[in-house]
């Protein structure tokens, strides 16, 4: 029977070899697809990202444009409110408004989404802050709104309407127009602020090939 033990310590060296290759090329596999997957997520979270910049300036035009239309009926129900207050009626009350149309969608997306830990955290305060700066501004919107339905469920007293009704019809309206009109600026300018700065980011962080390098 010949002996084993020899030729085995001989080739050991050879099958160690080959092992440690073996090993090595899994371990560089699995190295390589951990480095795949994480530059496909820094990829989304950077398209994320762009597209919860796009979604901020549109709201930012939004409430650019809507701003003179609320200023102009603020002015407009507080001149009705006065006129009563001392003692004359006055039934041309035009309550014409358009508010903005905002969406959150991409950022909802974007929060709940595998890419989030790759975004800037300070980016993510700042845009963090400014949607909550907006959900202030909704309650208030909703507050007008229903002071809206009142109101128009009286329209069609508006000509018998003496002054203490207009009074106690405008009143709240008038405080909630003024709420909504600081919010509506400060809304704005935190959009805005956020909208120039994602402008004038450096390149390096906008696109997805911000990205480390291939292993």
């Amino acid at each position: 029977m010949p002996e084993r033990g020899p030729t085995l310590r001989r080739k050991f060296p050879e099958i160690a070899l080959e092992a440690a290759m073996v090993v090595f090329a899994v371990l560089a596999a699995f190295g390589v697809d951990e480095w795949r997957e994480q530059r496909q997520l820094r990829d989304f979270a950077a398209v994320a990202r762009s597209a919860v910049e796009t979604e901020i300036a549109e709201n930012a035009r939004q409430f650019r444009d809507t701003q003179p239309m609320l200023a102009a009926l603020t002015a407009q129900v507080d001149g009705v409110l006065d006129a009563a207050r001392e003692g004359r009626s006055d039934a041309s009350l035009d309550l014409s408004l358009r508010l903005p149309q905002v969406s959150t969608a991409a950022w909802d997306v974007a929060q709940g989404s595998q890419g989030a830990p790759y975004f800037d955290y300070d980016w993510v305060i700042r845009v963090a802050r400014a949607y909550e700066g907006y959900e202030g501004y909704a309650e208030i919107r909703r507050l007008v709104l229903e002071d809206y339905s009142r109101i128009f469920a009286r329209r069609r007293a508006f000509e018998g309407m003496g002054p203490q009704d207009w009074v106690e019809l405008l009143e709240p309206l008038s405080g909630r127009l003024w709420a909504l009109g600081q919010a509506h600026r400060e809304v704005r300018a935190g959009l805005e602020n956020l909208s120039e700065m994602s402008r004038v980011r450096p390149a390096a962080e906008s696109g997805p090939d911000s990205g480390e390098d291939a292993p």
